[in-house]
């Protein structure tokens, strides 16, 4: 099914607020709690690890309930809209810093990280879910995922350079550090409100999700039975060899992303010894550095299926990241060129990783029967969120471990030396690791037309010989 273009600019606009979050929090969250809040690097590190795990558990839960929601206001729509609000005011609480004591402190910010992540799957595993319903078409799922990688452009913008730039206008204004990052997180939350308000009201659900009302009330009884439905589900769909390749892949990336956008901070303020005007500018170049990217793809995807095309771009990117490592990175423009070569890996893996995801709702189709794309697009909330654990931890005990000093304006150089390993070598070798797992994911264009054929004739009632597909489920 081809779409329209007022559908796929609806669904990125989307995808502003998916990103601006995810890097919002990537990127300053233990910066905030660091230098602001006055948190050690290690506690803040695993506050934030808790929130990454509470969100690979609220994303099950969420992908799950929507797929088995029906009512007037549609399947995925209504977990969107109503989400919006709550996520934008715990994203302002979330980078307010509070006059308390330690243990206050750290109580507040767990309580406003696990809130944040319920927000964040609750709108973000819907949206996902709808790429993969709104079209089964092969290559319009790649097309439609460059919107939503636009989206996810500006949405990177607004999360990851826009927080430098007004923290250090308000500053300049006579604001503390506390009032200018309370007050920049209440702008960014009013973006990523609109954002979702927009694009889920502009998109109409697909009539096969929206014709039927869920009127059955809720009991205990049938409360329990949706959770050991759920966990039934989910056991399923992990016998599926094809998606397990695509969540490994998914969760060593994301590792790299991870470390290296919390690290990347401390690496141009403290090696680099750069300016706020300098940083601003770096952190704006490295959303549109994967822009650059994106009509490569989409030509190429004629000749090259997605497999073929993450394994090259993911390739590049982690040799670059290797090689930079030690040819050294002391000026504004390698610093630069570092940015277009981790642009090419993101725009891999928001664009590619999504959509390949997605090829494996026919596939389970096929097995199960059963329509469940909610809860299979879940598993990538699931690795952003486990990657986002390992990855913050990682850095945060790292960091604390090498005697880094928030207070101090110069670190020692042991503090340094990770630091920069953690800009460069660290994520380089997890995207080689990843680009492995891709290798052995098996749904090739070719693939995903015999399993798309077969899936189309079980609907009209014929039986499906699965055993021309065994090797890959």
């Amino acid at each position: 099914m081809k779409l329209s273009l007022k559908i796929k600019t609806a669904y990125g606009i989307i995808a502003i607020a998916d990103q601006c979050l995810y890097f919002l929090y990537g990127t300053f969250f233990l910066f905030f709690t660091t230098t602001v809040v006055g948190m050690d690097p290690g506690i803040a590190g695993v506050i934030a690890a808790l929130g990454a795990l509470w969100d690979a558990i609220s994303s099950a839960i969420i992908g799950f309930i929507s797929d088995n929601t029906y009512s007037r206001f549609g399947k995925r729509k209504i977990f969107i809209i109503c989400a919006s609000i709550p996520v934008a005011i715990v994203t302002t609480l979330l980078f307010t810093a509070i006059d308390a004591s330690m243990t206050m402190k750290i109580v507040y910010y767990v309580c406003m990280t696990l809130l944040f992540w319920t927000g964040f799957s609750s709108f973000f595993i819907p949206f996902l879910a709808w790429g993969a319903e709104l079209t089964e078409d092969y290559n319009e799922r790649t097309r439609l995922r460059s919107f939503a990688y636009v989206g996810n452009t500006f949405g990177m913008a607004i999360g990851a350079v826009m927080p430098t730039i007004f923290v250090d206008h308000l500053v300049n204004m006579g604001k503390t550090q506390a009032q200018a990052w309370h007050g920049t997180a209440a702008m960014i939350s009013g973006v990523v409100f609109l954002s979702l308000m927009i694009g889920s009201l502009i998109i109409k659900e697909p009539s096969n999700l929206a014709d039927k009302v869920h009127t059955e009330k809720m009991t205990f009884k049938k409360f329990v039975q949706m959770f050991k439905e759920l966990f039934k589900g989910f056991s399923e769909i992990l016998r599926l060899k094809t998606l397990r390749y695509a969540v490994y892949a998914s969760i060593l990336y994301l590792a790299a992303n991870t470390i290296f956008v919390a690290d990347r901070l401390y690496f141009y303020t403290y090696n680099m010894g750069l300016n706020a005007l300098s940083i601003t500018a770096l952190m704006a170049i490295e959303p549109f550095a994967g822009m650059i990217f994106v009509p490569i793809l989409v030509a190429t995807s004629s000749k090259f299926d997605k497999r073929s095309q993450f394994i090259i771009g993911m390739s590049i990117c982690a040799g670059s990241m290797v090689v930079l490592r030690f040819i050294g990175i002391t000026n504004f423009l390698e610093a630069a060129l570092m940015l277009v070569a981790f642009g090419l890996g993101a725009i891999c893996y928001w664009q590619l990783m999504p959509a390949m995801i997605y090829d494996v709702c026919e596939l389970d189709e096929l097995v199960s029967g059963k329509q469940r794309q909610g809860t299979i697009v879940s598993f990538q909330a699931i690795s952003e969120s486990l990657s986002e654990a390992v990855g913050l931890i990682l850095l945060g005990n790292m960091l604390q471990w090498a005697g880094f000093d928030g207070s101090a304006a110069i670190q020692q150089e042991k503090a340094l030396y990770w630091v920069d390993n953690a800009f460069t070598i660290m994520p380089g070798i997890f995207m080689v690791l990843s680009v492995y797992m891709i290798y052995k994911y098996p749904i090739t264009k070719k693939v995903f037309n015999k399993i798309l054929d077969a899936v189309e004739r079980q609907r009209e009632g014929q039986m499906a010989d699965l055993e021309e597909f065994k090797e890959i489920m």
